[in-house]
């Protein structure tokens, strides 16, 4: 009895520690979770990367994630690496995302490898979470919850009077828009109107100049009241960490101009642009 005791002893002392399996209570809905996560992005789930058996069916361990646009966080590269669940990590199997779908993920920073983990994890990759709802599953018909997200993680008033003036400078510099002032046609167009947006510190627009005269702000009363055509208004306007997309409508010409912004090496990059008419 003693030979069996010491036998099995020794045997629990080489079992691993870490091979029970997650238990964790749900922290609660993704609206709940996601202010604590280090990085909330829509993303486009490109492919599976590694695998393990797992009760005898392949199982991916980790994927590449496309980066499409940052609710909260920083995150510049185009895609990350994010790895799953091996059995006790209280992480989601990533079976459970489709390869080209599109998720609202709240991700967690990636630990460095383990034995009881994954040995070729780092800190610049990314794992979720599996006690709470950390993703969504989006769609062509998921435009609300977007915008929902967009404004619950709107980070305007993090931006500074020179974040401003840098991206209405660059939005009325747009090359494209230069045709549509037509100046040579009408002098009055020289200053560059801009209607009242909301709770704005307009203040932050001083500085901001076209055709060497400083941009002037108008409310619509103002703008009703004196007749002005030419002014410009702000049709969207969304702000994440490091990155704002902004419509400007420019009703005498008919016009819309839509820019993404993102803050890169602390200036301010338009990365994406369209101008159409209605």
């Amino acid at each position: 009895m003693r030979t069996a005791i010491i036998i099995l002893t020794v045997f629990l002392s080489q079992v691993p520690m870490k091979t029970y399996a997650c238990d964790c209570e749900s922290q609660g809905n993704f609206y709940k979770v996601s202010p604590n996560s280090d990085l909330v992005a829509l993303v486009k789930i490109n492919k599976y990367l590694t695998f393990k058996d797992i009760y005898d069916s392949p199982t991916p361990m980790s994927m590449e994630v496309e980066i499409l646009e940052v609710f909260k966080g920083v995150e510049n590269r185009e895609t990350v690496i994010v790895w799953g669940d091996v059995g006790h990590l209280c992480r989601p199997y990533l079976n459970q995302f489709s390869v080209d779908s599109l998720y609202v993920i709240a991700f967690q920073k990636g630990e460095k490898g383990s034995e009881f983990g994954h040995l070729n994890e780092t800190e610049n990759d990314y794992s979720i979470s599996n006690c709470g709802e950390y993703w969504l599953k989006i769609n062509s018909e998921s435009n609300t919850i977007i915008n929902k997200l967009r404004s619950f993680y709107d980070r305007t008033n993090d931006l500074t009077p020179n974040d401003f003036k840098e991206i209405f400078q660059k939005a009325l510099d747009f090359p494209e828009l230069q045709q549509y002032y037509h100046t040579e046609f009408d002098s009055t167009r020289k200053q560059v109107i801009i209607k009242y947006f909301g709770e704005a510190n307009h203040n932050n627009l001083i500085g901001v100049t076209k055709f060497d005269r400083q941009v002037i702000i108008r409310t619509e009363e103002e703008i009703k009241q004196d007749g002005i055509k030419h002014y410009f208004g702000l049709g969207d306007w969304v702000c994440g960490t490091n990155s704002v997309r902004m419509q400007l409508y420019y009703p005498i010409e008919g016009i819309t101009l839509s820019l993404m912004f993102k803050k890169i090496n602390n200036e301010w990059t338009i990365t994406s642009n369209s101008l159409w008419e209605e």
